[in-house]
């Protein structure tokens, strides 16, 4: 029986083992497309029964539907796998069909059951990975590669890409410094790793260091591009450092030079991506012009899905900003229906906190700033639940400061900028602060 990379057993052809391993390389670096290498390894070999779970999944988190006809049509492909296939990879497609139905957590669960007796599965990590980030659980991003981590051969092809793991999960779970060397070193092994960049662009932001954030970025830009599906991202983590420098005009045109060319492929990162640039360089009281009609355009394509609330605000921020009347309606009936009649970890999400971020949002771009201050400020210690990570969430405080400034809330506006500043002391914080104690006086 073939291995893969880390030496576990694979049910299906020597082939279809060297395309799996070239298919976790993709999916570990963001680059190729390991969708379609392994949906080519089953076309030819249909026994190879991880290929189908794992195409089922990558779609998943690519944000396909649970119903998707890919995703079902991989799924039954599994069942059928499943005769010859070992308990290991019995649980992976147990991974698939949770997730699939709507279980998230019952989804990170089983990977984390794997993990126990093979820690060294790359995709079994890698999906609890990218699962607990989807969930904004910060400590689990970090732990879960903890758990495994001694057991991995440095020496090992894919070792440095779990090293850019462990660093981003370093971060989010606050240890700033471990964090930037862990992503240093894994950087030395692949330059390319565009996780590995990403883990230090959050420490660097986190640590208000934005001179030294564009610098990095800048310098590295023709490494971390090769990683094409993280690039956008990595190019938003620069523009982030650009608006905090006022540089407002040279995040715009780095928006239309390599942000605004990929809306049209539908990649759900590069749409969230997008909706949050031009967001807050509205916030930051820049003018984007008419960049929201396409966006809004494309993120209406997917107002139905519902598979992330994380992306349903970002699909209420194009709309909303791009003034689509028509299709804030459709959101919002669409949304009304599906916490009426959807199930899952999502819907929980949705109908606890979600729902009102989407209202609180469309609030503020139709000038009703009260209205998305009472809207966020009882849930504003809940919103990790919508995932993502602390400076992709950073949005909504950054909305709520800007809501109550502009509602004539002196108070809170005042308290909300002096809670920012204390963890985040940028010259643009503190003029903020500054400004709003003038106002109060």
């Amino acid at each position: 029986m073939p291995r893969d990379a880390q030496g576990l057993e694979l049910t299906g052809s020597p082939q279809s083992a060297a395309a799996f391993d070239r298919a976790v390389a993709d999916y570990l670096g963001w680059a190729g497309d390991p969708v379609a290498a392994l949906q080519q390894a089953t076309t030819v070999d249909p026994g190879f029964a991880l290929g189908h779970s794992a195409a089922a999944l990558l779609l998943l988190l690519n944000g396909f539907r649970g119903d998707n006809p890919a995703v079902t049509d991989a799924i039954a492909a599994g069942e059928a796998a499943l005769r010859g296939a070992s308990e290991r990879e019995a649980l992976h497609l147990a991974a698939a069909k949770a997730w699939a139905s709507g279980d998230i957590v019952d989804a990170a669960g089983v990977w984390e059951a794997i993990l126990l007796d093979h820690p060294q599965d790359a995709l079994a990590l890698r999906f609890a990975h990218d699962t607990y980030f989807y969930l904004g659980q910060s400590l689990d991003i970090r732990d879960s590669v903890a758990r495994v981590l001694p057991e991995w051969d440095p020496e090992g092809p894919n070792y440095g890409f779990v090293l850019g793991q462990y660093a981003f999960g370093l971060e989010e779970a606050g240890e700033l410094r471990k964090a930037e060397d862990v992503g240093r070193r894994a950087i030395e092994r692949n330059p390319a790793d565009g996780w590995a960049v990403h883990a230090v662009a959050h420490v660097l932001e986190t640590e208000s260091r934005q001179a030294e954030g564009v610098a990095f970025l800048k310098d590295a830009r023709p490494q971390w591009s090769a990683a094409h599906a993280l690039a956008v991202h990595n190019g938003w983590h620069l523009a982030l450092y650009l608006i905090e420098e006022g540089r407002l005009e040279e995040a715009l045109a780095d928006y239309d030079r390599f942000v605004a060319p990929r809306i049209a492929g539908d990649s759900l990162l590069d749409l969230v991506d997008a909706a949050a640039l031009l967001w807050r360089i509205e916030l930051a009281d820049g003018h984007v012009g008419d960049r929201w009609a396409a966006l809004a355009a494309q993120w209406l394509t997917r107002v139905d899905d519902h598979v992330l609330v994380f992306n349903d605000i970002h699909l209420a921020l194009a709309i909303a900003r791009a003034g689509d009347a028509g299709g804030i309606e459709r959101l919002k009936s669409s949304l009304e229906a599906y916490v009426r009649n959807g199930r899952g970890d999502n819907r929980e999400i949705t109908a606890d906190v979600g729902r009102r971020l989407v209202d609180a949002v469309i609030a503020f771009a139709g000038g009703d700033y009260a209205e998305t201050v009472r809207l966020i400020l009882p849930v504003r210690h809940k919103v990790a639940r919508i995932g993502g990570s602390h400076a992709q969430r950073d949005l909504v405080t950054q909305t709520l400061i800007a809501a109550a400034c502009r509602a004539g809330n002196r108070a809170l506006e005042r308290a909300l900028l002096a809670e920012r500043l204390a963890v985040r002391p940028t010259p643009a914080t503190r003029a903020a602060y500054e400004a709003a104690r003038a106002r109060a006086a």
